[in-house]
């Protein structure tokens, strides 16, 4: 038990700080979620949603707990463009800018 709970703060440590709420909830949900599929796949996920475009503003990252209840590991999000492959009026919607 103890590797399952050194995986669940490793997992917690990764996840967007700002989205980390959940407790007891998401320790039961991350250990039901490694019943499905490996940690490593978990941490994969993890990593390529924290790439991923959606995720590049904060209010659209799912909190912890919905991330893990809605299975989200399984869903793969298009990868964020680099800011200097944006032109500069791209870059200011991207930001939510209104100057343009």
């Amino acid at each position: 038990m103890k590797e399952r709970d050194e995986q669940f703060a490793a997992f917690v440590q990764a996840y967007p700080a700002s989205r980390r709420k959940g407790g007891y909830m998401a320790e039961q949900l991350f250990l039901h979620a490694l019943t499905k599929v490996p940690f490593d796949t978990l941490m994969q996920a993890l990593q390529q949603h924290k790439r991923s475009e959606e995720w590049q503003t904060p209010r659209f990252i799912p909190s912890l707990i919905t991330w893990l209840a809605t299975e989200c590991w399984l869903q793969v999000l298009p990868e964020a463009e680099t800011p200097s492959r944006r032109t500069p009026f791209e870059q200011a919607r991207h930001e939510g800018l209104k100057k343009w």
